[in-house]
C-alpha cells in the first residue's frame, strides 16, 4: 500500500490546465483536495482534514469497480466528475447540495436519481475546475486501495464505506441532503 499511495501522490491532475490526457485510460484511485478551505461550501470550512501537500482532502475514489461500466480514470474523473452532471457523479451531488444548487429529478419515485439545473451544472463545473486538485495511481484491482485511502484520510465527503468519527455528523447532514426534495 505503502508504494501505491507515493505514486499516487506523485500523480497530480489539475483540472483548471491538465488536459484529460494526462490521466491514464485504466482503472485506478484517486482522491480529491481543495486547493483552499475558504473556497469550499460553508458547512465544510470548520470541518477535520486530514492533508496532502497542506490541501485538505475532501473526497476519496476509483474507477474500475467490476459493477461499473466506466473502468478508466479520464472517464470517470475527468468526465464525469469534472464535466459531467450530478446524475452520474456523488462528488458533484455532494457538493452542489452543499451550495444549495437546484435539483432536477429523472423521476418522481427515485430521490437518487437527480441532477442539477443547467445553470448549477454549469456553475459546479466552473467551481470544481478552480478549486480542486486530484492525485491518482493507476491500479487494475483498486477497491482494496480505496478503503486504505479512505481510513487513511477521512475524506469528508465519502459517505459509504467511511466509518470514522471525524465529521460523521456532518456526513449524515451530507446523506440526507444528498436524498430530501
Amino acid at each position: 500500500m505503502k508504494i501505491l499511495l507515493e505514486e499516487l501522490l506523485r500523480n497530480s491532475f489539475i483540472p483548471e490546465i491538465d488536459s484529460a490526457d494526462k490521466l491514464p485510460d485504466a482503472p485506478g484511485a484517486y482522491l480529491i483536495c481543495s486547493k483552499n478551505i475558504n473556497d469550499l461550501p460553508d458547512k465544510m470550512k470548520e470541518l477535520d482534514f486530514k492533508s496532502v501537500y497542506g490541501l485538505p482532502v475532501i473526497y476519496v475514489g476509483i474507477a474500475g469497480r467490476p459493477t461499473s461500466k466506466v473502468k478508466s480514470l479520464r472517464m470517470r474523473d475527468y468526465k464525469n466528475h469534472f464535466y459531467g452532471t450530478a446524475r452520474k457523479s456523488t462528488l458533484r451531488k455532494s457538493i452542489g447540495v452543499l451550495f444549495g444548487f437546484e435539483k432536477e429529478y429523472e423521476n418522481k419515485e427515485n430521490n437518487n436519481k437527480y441532477k442539477f439545473s443547467a445553470k448549477h451544472e454549469e456553475q459546479l463545473t466552473q467551481w470544481m475546475k478552480n478549486n480542486l486538485i486530484m492525485h491518482f495511481v493507476k491500479i487494475d484491482n483498486p477497491m482494496e486501495f480505496e478503503i486504505f485511502l479512505i481510513n487513511t484520510y477521512e475524506p469528508p465527503l465519502n459517505l459509504k464505506d467511511n466509518k470514522s468519527n471525524a465529521n460523521e455528523t456532518f456526513r449524515k447532514e451530507l446523506g440526507k441532503l444528498r436524498t430530501e426534495r
